[in-house]
């Protein structure tokens, strides 16, 4: 691959951005998800028969938490 011009920015981009950043705070969402599903919501949710919903719902309130956080870390604090 050419070092020089815009394709090798935009390679740049996803070879860092997407793959080595992407990949942690997926990973800390799927980690997180994990947890609260083995230790709250398997006890919590028994004999409910929303028990997807429940967890789409936890998903997505734990991946909006991981965002502002890495928002905050990134932008607010200049951590990342």
């Amino acid at each position: 691959m050419s070092k020089e011009g815009l394709w090798y920015l935009l390679h740049l981009f996803f070879e860092i951005g997407m793959l080595q950043v992407g990949f942690w705070v997926g990973l800390t969402i799927a980690i997180c998800f994990i947890l609260v599903d083995i230790f709250y919501l398997k006890k919590k949710l028994k004999n409910n028969h929303k028990k997807t919903l429940s967890r789409l719902v936890a998903f997505l309130i734990i991946t909006v938490f991981v965002a502002i956080v890495h928002y905050i870390l990134e932008k607010g604090i200049d951590v990342i």
